[in-house]
């Protein structure tokens, strides 16, 4: 797509939308993340979780306290409903249960 296209498509979007927070290929994407707050001893143990399905896929990052990622994890819309409509809170492990598309090794 040319920038000109892109500008053009772009001109009713804005950066907070129900659902998807983009769409690349026809496909919906919806996008968390999480870092620690930075103070000594801290790490994440609650994730945020999506609160409609308008969309195809989500991923989770999750990043170390100065935003460099450390992990990424897709979830198709129909698994994660199905893995986690009924549980409240999610923590980490939960997502890590998706698909890897990252792992700083």
């Amino acid at each position: 797509m040319k920038e000109s296209e892109y500008s053009e498509y772009m001109k009713d979007k804005t950066a907070v939308s129900k659902g998807a927070d983009f769409v690349f290929k026809n496909i919906r994407y919806q996008v968390k993340g999480n870092r620690p707050s930075g103070k000594k001893g801290s790490f994440v143990t609650k994730v945020p979780k999506a609160s409609n399905y308008e969309w195809d896929k989500l991923i989770w990052i999750l990043y170390d306290k100065n935003y460099v990622m450390q992990e990424a994890w897709e979830w198709c819309v129909q698994d994660y409903r199905l893995a986690f409509d009924s549980i409240k809170r999610l923590s980490p492990n939960h997502y890590r249960k998706g698909k890897c598309l990252y792992q700083k090794e």
